[in-house]
């Protein structure tokens, strides 16, 4: 009788400690999400890994910080309106290379969340952040130097929101007043290209190849409007011809849709408009440029016969 008193015992000093740790790690991931509201997710991410709470495996804490910050109740925002960005100067990075802009272009890139960062490396000791808009300015120049003429928006969406008085949220029908603005302007254009970075741990971003390392790229379809599956054709098309040069690349085409959702990203505008992610937040800028030679490469093949 005694022993199985104890033993009832334990097992309710068992549960206790079982619960007492679930709703340890529930308010640690609600504080670290209120605290990513006022931070970027990698600058938390930074400082919990300087902390050393588990300095044996950096890595284990890279992903489980990831975790939690991406994927508990305290979540601020849905995946296709998330921003991971700073409000450092450099989130806009203007043209470097202006006179490559071309007459008659055919090709429009634009980033509807401009401040989206890559890793700085040695660039932050320089007060430089690399965004997906300097992926932008490097794939113009290759695509021009391929023969087609390709602009990128160097217009604020920042400014767009202030002046219509409109929350981050409403970043993408800030960037469709831009690219109206751009076709009005210049009615060559024919394909649109949004590009992005994911936020996904380090080791789901790249992919080795012949001795380089890659970002990996994901499309993103918007299956809410009537042009989808054209755009749907077109991402095929180019994650299948990424695929062909560099093995797994391209993660494929991810199709967004529903109730509280966007499922548009913009892809009414034209059957010619693509939402590319490429790479994540912990990438460097020479892995997206590796990766930028080879989409180019691929539009080029793809719009070339087409354009």
């Amino acid at each position: 009788m005694k022993k199985r008193f104890i033993s009832k015992k334990r097992t309710v000093f068992r549960f206790r400690i079982f619960v007492l740790l679930f709703l340890a790690v529930i308010s640690f991931a609600i504080c670290l999400s209120f605290f990513s509201s006022f931070f970027s997710k990698s600058s938390i991410v930074n400082f919990l890994l300087k902390s050393n709470l588990f300095p044996n495996n950096q890595q284990v804490e890279t992903n489980l910080f990831d975790f939690l910050l991406d994927y508990t109740i305290g979540r601020q925002e849905l995946l296709d309106e998330e921003y991971i960005g700073s409000d450092s100067k450099q989130e806009y990075i203007p043209d470097p290379t202006p006179e490559e802009n071309k007459e008659n272009p055919l090709i429009y890139l634009y980033n509807t969340h401009q401040g989206e960062e890559y890793n700085g490396g040695v660039l932050s000791e320089y007060n430089v952040v690399p965004t997906v808009m300097l992926a932008s300015y490097r794939l113009r120049e290759k695509l021009n130097s391929f023969g087609l003429n390709t602009i990128v928006e160097t217009n604020q969406i920042s400014e767009i929101l202030k002046i219509n008085n409109w929350n981050y949220n409403s970043s993408y029908k800030a960037s469709k007043i831009l690219m109206k603005d751009a076709y009005e302007k210049n009615p060559t254009l024919k394909y649109f290209i949004d590009l992005h970075r994911d936020a996904i741990p380090y080791e789901s971003s790249v992919v080795d190849y012949n001795g380089k390392r890659y970002v990996k790229v994901l499309f993103v379809v918007g299956s809410d409007n009537e042009l989808y599956k054209t755009n749907q054709e077109l991402a095929s098309k180019i994650s299948d011809g990424l695929n062909s040069k560099v093995p797994n690349i391209s993660k494929g085409i991810m199709k967004r849709g529903g109730a509280g959702v966007n499922g548009i990203y913009n892809q009414d505008f034209s059957p010619n408009t693509l939402l590319i992610e490429i790479g994540g937040q912990y990438n460097s800028i020479s892995e997206v440029n590796n990766t930028v030679e080879v989409l180019a490469t691929v539009l080029k093949e793809v719009i070339g016969s087409n354009g």
